[in-house]
């Protein structure tokens, strides 16, 4: 069994977390970082060592929860989904990260009420 750094998950909570701040001022903040090492990291590279426990200090996160074990399938269960929905939606480049964050939330709720609806209908 073995781990891998979640770089979708890093990338969105990066992409989150700066909001609609510029890359320069917040690799400032972060510190000892570089902007274009931040956009890397944003798009899903993989960071030096440093620069990843930077990160996970500004992002106020272990670096132990943003590894996932390599022995998990590709394809979400329905377990994972909501997650793997609202890495997404925090990832595009496209949506507001206040919205990309509402729709993460709206999806979490879906999938939790419709978790609750399927353990109510289920037979004793």
């Amino acid at each position: 069994m073995g781990y891998n750094l979640d770089t979708d998950l890093l990338a969105a909570m990066v992409k989150t977390k700066r909001g609609k701040k510029g890359l320069r001022d917040t690799a400032k903040e972060i510190g000892n970082i570089s902007s274009s090492t931040l956009s890397r990291v944003e798009n899903g590279k993989i960071p030096d060592m440093e620069t990843f426990l930077l990160l996970c200090d500004w992002l106020q996160v272990s670096p132990a929860e943003l590894f996932k074990k390599t022995e998990e399938s590709e394809a979400p269960s329905d377990s994972n989904t909501p997650q793997t929905i609202e890495i997404q939606l925090r990832a595009s480049k496209k949506l507001d990260p206040a919205i990309a964050n509402a729709l993460a939330e709206l999806v979490k709720a879906a999938y939790r009420d419709s978790s609750q609806q399927n353990d109510n209908q289920q037979p004793d």
